[in-house]
C-alpha cells in the first residue's frame, strides 16, 4: 500500500466531514507494521459540536418524530448499501484490525443482518392501552430518549457499532459514535452510506480522538440523554461516574473471566474443538471467550490432549490470506500485555502445556494459542481477564464444585457447560451468574437473544427486544373523559 492509497479520514459531523483539529492517528497494521490508515482527531470543542447537531437534529422532529416504517425503510437500505460495499469494508475491518479477510468480509453481513433486524422492529414499539372505569383510561407511550452516545471498543468494530446503532436509530434517536482510534474506519464509512440511505443530517455523528480530551464530553455533557458504552470494566466506571453527574441513563457491557464445565459425560472431541474456537478465535479478544475451562478429572488429560491438538491446526498467519484463521493482536502493547500474564502464570506455577510464543513471525503482533494446566483458582490468570488467546484449565471433581469455582470471579458475562445430563445443565444454568450461559455449544449468538452482564461485567442489554431500554423511556398519559 503506498502513502497515497493509505485512507484517511476526517471527523463526520452533521453530515458533512471535517478536519480534526488535535491532530492524526496513524494506524499501522498489526500484521506487517506499516501505515494502513489516518484519522484525525477530535478537539474537545469538535465533540461538543457533534453533540450539538445531535441535539438539534433530535429536537427538530426530522427523526425523533418520523413514521417508523421511514426509519425502518432507511435502516433496511442501509443493510443493503453495507453488502454492495461488503468488499470494500471487509477488507477495511481486516487491515485495521488484524482480523483475517474472510472474518472481515462475515463481520459486514453480520451487521448488515443485524441493521434488517431492528429494521423489523422498529415498526412494533408500541405502549400499552388501561381502562378504568367508564370515564378515565390510561396510556403508555414509548419515546426515544434523545441523543445517545455510543462508545465502541476496537475488538469488533463495524459489529458493535451495529449493536448499538440499530436500536438507537430504530428507536429514534440521534447518535454521536466514538470509535477507537485503532479502527474507526467503518464507523466513518457508515457516515455517507447512511446519508444515502436517506437519513437526514445531525442524526449520525462520528468523532475520533483522544479519551483525555474527548471522553467527557460524550458521557458528560448535558446535550447527551444516554450512554451505551462496551470497553473494559475500569473505563466503565469512569464512564458510570462522569454520567451520573447528570443521571443519565447508561448501558455498560464490560469486561469477562467467563467458565467452560467440562463434564465426564461430555462428548469430549466435540467438547475440546468448541473449547479450543471460544478461547483462541479472535485471538482471544472476544468479552465472552472461555478463559477458564472447568475439567472434570475423570476425563481431563484426554481433553487437554485434544483441545491442543485442535489448537494446533488453526492457521496463524497474514491477514490478506484466505486460508488464515488467526491473524495478529491489535497491536503491539497490547500483546505486550498478554505476554506479561503469560510469565506471570508460569512464575506462579501454572504448567504451561502449549506456548504460543513459540514459533511466531519476526515481524508483526502474533501470539500462537497458549494453554496452562493446573491452574488454581487463586493465580493472577485465574482471576484477570487476559484478552488473549490464553487458555486457563482448572480440575474439578463434581458439578458442585464446578458451579462455586464458575462464580469465584468479579464477572458474570458468559459462562457454559457440556454434559449429557439436561437436569444438570439447567442448574448450572440457572445457579451461575452470568448474563449468557451455552449448553453443549460455547458463545454463539442470537440477535432475538438479549446480550449482557451481571457483576463487574456490566449492565443493561444488547440485542433482541432489550437493546431499546436504554435509547427509549416511557410516558404515561392518564386521561378522563364523560
Amino acid at each position: 500500500m503506498t502513502t497515497s492509497e493509505i485512507p484517511s479520514y476526517q471527523l463526520y459531523i452533521n453530515g458533512q466531514w471535517q478536519a480534526g483539529s488535535d491532530g492524526v492517528f496513524e494506524r499501522l497494521s498489526p500484521a506487517h507494521e506499516q501505515p494502513v490508515a489516518r484519522f484525525e482527531q477530535a478537539s474537545r470543542s469538535q465533540a461538543e459540536q457533534a453533540v450539538a447537531a445531535a441535539r438539534s437534529a433530535f429536537d427538530s422532529g426530522v427523526w425523533s418524530e418520523s413514521d417508523a416504517a421511514d426509519r425502518a425503510e432507511v435502516l433496511f437500505k442501509f443493510a443493503d448499501l453495507l453488502m454492495e460495499h461488503q468488499e470494500r469494508l471487509g477488507a477495511l475491518e481486516s487491515i485495521t484490525h488484524g482480523t483475517p479477510i474472510k472474518y472481515g468480509r462475515s463481520f459486514i453481513q453480520s451487521a448488515a443482518t443485524t441493521f434488517r433486524y431492528f429494521a423489523g422492529l422498529a415498526r412494533d414499539l408500541s405502549g400499552h392501552a388501561h381502562h378504568f372505569g367508564d370515564s378515565r383510561m390510561g396510556l403508555t407511550l414509548r419515546e426515544p430518549v434523545g441523543v445517545a452516545s455510543l462508545i465502541l471498543p476496537w475488538n469488533f468494530p463495524i459489529g458493535e457499532l451495529a449493536w448499538k446503532l440499530g436500536p438507537a436509530l430504530a428507536a429514534g434517536c440521534t447518535v454521536v459514535v466514538k470509535p477507537d482510534s485503532k479502527t474507526a474506519a467503518t464507523a466513518l464509512e457508515a457516515g455517507p452510506l447512511l446519508k444515502e440511505a436517506g437519513l437526514p443530517d445531525g442524526v449520525f455523528n462520528v468523532v475520533v480522538g483522544e479519551v483525555s480530551e474527548i471522553g467527557d464530553v460524550l458521557t458528560g455533557d448535558p446535550g447527551i440523554d444516554a450512554v451505551s458504552f462496551t470497553g473494559s470494566s475500569n473505563s466503565g466506571r469512569l464512564v458510570m461516574k462522569s454520567a451520573s453527574e447528570r443521571v443519565k441513563p447508561l448501558h455498560l457491557e464490560l469486561g469477562g473471566k467467563s467458565p467452560l464445565i467440562i463434564m465426564d459425560d461430555a462428548d469430549i472431541d466435540k467438547a475440546a474443538s468448541d473449547a479450543a474456537f471460544g478461547i483462541f478465535w479472535h485471538n482471544g479478544q472476544v468479552c465472552t471467550a472461555c478463559s477458564r475451562l472447568l475439567v472434570h478429572e475423570n476425563v481431563y488429560d484426554s481433553f487437554v490432549e485434544k483441545m491442543i491438538a485442535v489448537a494446533r491446526t488453526m492457521k496463524l498467519g497474514d491477514p490478506d490470506s484466505e486460508e488464515t484463521e488467526l491473524g495478529p493482536m491489535i497491536g503491539p502493547e497490547h500483546l505486550a500485555r498478554v505476554l506479561q500474564y503469560i510469565q506471570i502464570g508460569s512464575d506462579e506455577g501454572a504448567e504451561l502445556l502449549l506456548d504460543g510464543r513459540e514459533g511466531m513471525p519476526e515481524k508483526g503482533a502474533y501470539l500462537g494459542p497458549t494453554v496452562f494446566a493446573d491452574v488454581k483458582p487463586s493465580m493472577t490468570i485465574a482471576r484477570e481477564e487476559i484478552f488473549g488467546p490464553v487458555a486457563c484449565v482448572m480440575k474439578i471433581s463434581s458439578l458442585e464444585e464446578a458451579i462455586e469455582l464458575a462464580n469465584d470471579t468479579e464477572y458474570g458475562l458468559g459462562a457454559g457447560i457440556w454434559t449429557e445430563n439436561i437436569n444438570g445443565a439447567l442448574k448450572a444454568a440457572r445457579r451461575i451468574r452470568s448474563g449468557s450461559f451455552w449448553v453443549n455449544g460455547y458463545g454463539s449468538e442470537r440477535l432475538e437473544m438479549p446480550w449482557g452482564g451481571y457483576k463487574q461485567s456490566g449492565f443493561g442489554r444488547e440485542l433482541g427486544r432489550d437493546a431499546f431500554e436504554v435509547f427509549m423511556q416511557t410516558k404515561s398519559v392518564h386521561i378522563s373523559h364523560s
